[in-house]
């Protein structure tokens, strides 16, 4: 019999904190009242999608020993146009020319990686450009002479 008893005052003792429990009652309040908001109201414009960037591998074309003289004359003109802004690249240095000195950005007469809204290039042609910036110089060369030298694309 007191083994009885000790079984049921454990027993008592272990559900005593299970009810005790069961009494505290969690406050379910949000910690922001933005919380569940959508992200911009009916009146107002969607954020904007974050830009995709444009992955490309360049490629050298030409491949000249002797430097760019001999090949191709500075064209102060379309220098002046490529300061503007007028004549450029697509994308400077996607095709590119190797020289000892330094690397020039390559744009075709065909329209291959060459923007040219008055339409100042020449068939037959083929541009080569250093600092396409506010410095910009253009070269133009004939395509003909520089073949020699064409290493691909």
């Amino acid at each position: 019999m007191a083994r009885a008893a000790t079984v049921l005052i454990l027993a008592g003792l272990l559900a005593l904190p299970a009810v005790a429990g069961a009494q505290e009652v969690l406050r379910t309040e949000r910690t922001d009242p933005r919380h569940l908001r959508p992200p911009f109201g009916a009146g107002e414009q969607p954020p904007l999608p974050s830009p995709r960037t444009l992955h490309t591998e360049s490629r050298a074309v030409y491949r000249l020993p002797d430097g760019i003289k001999g090949l191709a004359v500075l064209d102060r003109t379309l220098s002046h146009l490529c300061n503007r802004g007028a004549f450029l690249q697509k994308i400077d240095g996607f095709y590119w020319a190797a020289a000892p000195d330094r690397r020039y950005g390559v744009a075709f007469s065909g329209g291959a990686n060459l923007v040219d809204p008055q339409n100042k290039r020449q068939p037959g042609k083929v541009y080569f450009f250093r600092d396409q910036d506010s410095r910009c110089s253009v070269w133009v060369g004939d395509q003909a002479k520089l073949m020699p030298n064409y290493i691909g694309g």
